[in-house]
């Protein structure tokens, strides 16, 4: 059910908006994952995962300003 509203947007987004721009933050579907098992699951997040979080977020960022 998550997984066709996810496409759905996705569709969406693709259609209305600036791609490269879609297509970037689509990318960031692992940093989703990784929030996930911290909040649900109380994994810990190591620190080479929590610097590849911060550079994500970094380069969002930098693209939502353009």
């Amino acid at each position: 059910m998550l997984d066709s509203l996810a496409n759905l947007l996705f569709l969406l987004a693709a259609r209305s908006g600036n791609l490269s721009i879609v297509a970037v933050i689509v990318a960031l579907y692992p940093a989703g994952t990784v929030l996930l098992a911290r909040g649900v699951l109380r994994e810990r997040i190591a620190r080479s995962q929590l610097a590849g979080l911060g550079t994500a977020a970094t380069a969002v960022s930098l693209l939502a300003l353009t």
